[in-house]
């Protein structure tokens, strides 16, 4: 046993700090796992380090987030369960007509001339090209000295001059401005015109060859617009004739509208060999045509000295003529009594020189306004409320107000002021919907004296306008409809071009919540 006085001893050498190999290991290995420890709890070099506090707020924000579009979510899920999809239209101006299909007899002014002399034929106008007195129209080749230049002749541009190019370029220009791949047709009339002008050109051209050259043998004759008759009328040039162009209407009856009447085109071609009197052309001498057509009785008296709007099936064109309705006694019938539709037009003559008989389309009661599908428009019942007890109305807001009764607690009787949507106002009534008050309920006016039952209701045509997603239920006023379009009159109603309504009104309620 040692005793706490010996400073030799082990504990007194510890109590004096020095170390024993004992304590000296013991240290020795505390310090080693130290700084073991320390050296595993140093990030290492690159680490990012982020404090505790920062890792926590962002936690919160993450879980926060995932929140919100979790409740998003939710919200419009909801929406969509409580919410019809439905189909919407907009309303656009437009135009609705009644239509009809007819085939037509065209009349218009034409005068025939008739060759002067005989021989090869050959034309120096295009078909359908206005003519003027000193225009040459044709020549009569007795020789046959131009047809036989115009079989050996090789094609040379440059027999073109600046102003049958001019000519030319402006045809091609023209069509194809007007050109449409659905009427494709017209590709061919293009053709027949260009063939016409080169025609027209090769003819100037060896004609005035044959004048420069005076070649021996040659006796061509020329001829002018109508015949250089300066008081004769001039017109457009026709190169056939059919045999109607004598017709007047009081010639006009259900035969000529038959469908096995026969009916010839006599035509004359460029080279063909004519005798003196045979027909050389034809001038259409005004712009004012008229169209003749069979109609029924119930139709005449409701076309008769109306204007009408017909739209041609050849060319999809439409004019307006004035149109008077006559009586034609049909052939071998004389007590029957036929209704013949005239249609009188000052413009386009040009465009149906070629054309006899045509098939047309006619457009009556044409209305325009907003356009909007049948099944757009709903009827729906109204309260009345006279204007002797509603008061304050708004016309900003389309309301109006009454008083209504209400008891206090006490027993007290007041009245209350309630705003009410008026939907029309008319012969001193205001339509109101039934939100708010009831057949039957009484209302007040702003003295709180005059009182007025509501007993009497009113039904008015409407759409559902949904363009704050609501159904919104707004009059209006139908002036034409067809089996599935309505004209209403913008002056009316309270929707205008580019709103959105209701396609199928019946699949609709009042302030219904529409999901588009």
């Amino acid at each position: 046993m040692q005793s706490r006085f010996d400073f030799n001893n082990e504990g007194n050498k510890i109590r004096r700090g020095i170390k024993t190999e004992e304590s000296s290991g013991k240290n020795n290995s505390k310090a080693k796992s130290s700084k073991k420890n320390n050296e595993e709890s140093k990030p290492k070099k690159g680490t990012l380090i982020f404090p505790k506090r920062n890792i926590i707020s962002f936690r919160i924000i993450f879980y926060a987030f995932i929140v919100l579009i979790a409740a998003y979510l939710f919200y419009n899920g909801y929406k969509y369960l409580n919410s019809k999809n439905i189909s919407t239209y907009q309303v656009k101006e437009g135009a609705l007509s009644e239509q009809n299909s007819y085939t037509g007899l065209i009349l218009r002014e034409e005068e025939l001339y008739y060759a002067k002399s005989s021989g090869y034929y050959n034309f120096y106008l295009k078909e359908g090209e206005k003519a003027s007195h000193n225009d040459l129209v044709y020549s009569i080749d007795g020789s046959g000295k131009i047809k036989e230049m115009m079989t050996n002749q090789t094609g040379d541009a440059s027999t073109l001059s600046p102003s049958d190019l001019k000519e030319i370029k402006s045809e091609i220009v023209k069509f194809s401005k007007e050109y449409s791949p659905a009427d494709f047709v017209d590709v061919y009339d293009f053709k027949d015109d260009l063939d016409s002008i080169s025609l027209k050109m090769s003819n100037l051209y060896i004609l005035n060859k044959i004048s420069s050259m005076s070649i021996n043998g040659t006796n061509v004759n020329k001829y002018y617009c109508a015949d250089g008759e300066e008081n004769a009328k001039t017109g457009y040039v026709v190169y056939y004739y059919d045999d109607y162009e004598d017709v007047k209407l009081e010639d006009i009856n259900s035969s000529y509208f038959d469908k096995d009447r026969e009916y010839t085109r006599h035509m004359i071609a460029n080279n063909e060999i004519v005798k003196e009197g045979d027909f050389a052309y034809k001038l259409v001498t005004s712009n004012t045509w008229q169209l003749v057509f069979p109609i029924e009785e119930e139709k005449a008296k409701e076309f008769d000295g109306k204007e009408m709007r017909v739209k041609f099936l050849k060319n999809q064109e439409s004019l307006k003529g004035k149109v008077k309705i006559i009586d034609a006694i049909a052939p071998g019938k004389n007590t029957s009594i036929e209704k013949i539709c005239v249609v009188t037009f000052n413009v386009s003559v040009a465009d149906y020189l070629n054309n006899r008989f045509i098939d047309f389309e006619i457009y009556m009661n044409e209305n325009s306004g907003y356009k909007i599908p049948k099944s757009s428009v709903v009827e729906k019942e109204f309260l009345l409320i006279p204007d002797t007890v509603a008061f304050d109305f708004n016309e900003t807001t389309n309301t109006v107000c009454v008083k209504l009764d209400k008891y206090l607690e006490d027993g007290t009787k007041t009245f209350v002021t309630t705003e009410l949507n008026v939907y029309r106002t008319d012969g001193g009534d205001y339509y109101v919907d039934g939100s708010v008050v009831k057949l039957g309920n009484t209302v007040y006016g702003a003295d709180e004296v005059t009182t007025y039952n509501i007993n009497r209701t009113a039904t008015l045509l409407g759409v559902y306008k949904i363009n704050q997603g609501y159904a919104d239920f707004k009059n209006i006023k139908k002036l034409y409809e067809n089996e599935e379009y309505i004209i209403i009159d913008p002056q009316y109603t309270m929707i205008k071009p580019y709103d959105y309504i209701a396609l199928d009104a019946s699949k609709v309620k009042d302030n219904e919540y529409i999901y588009e």
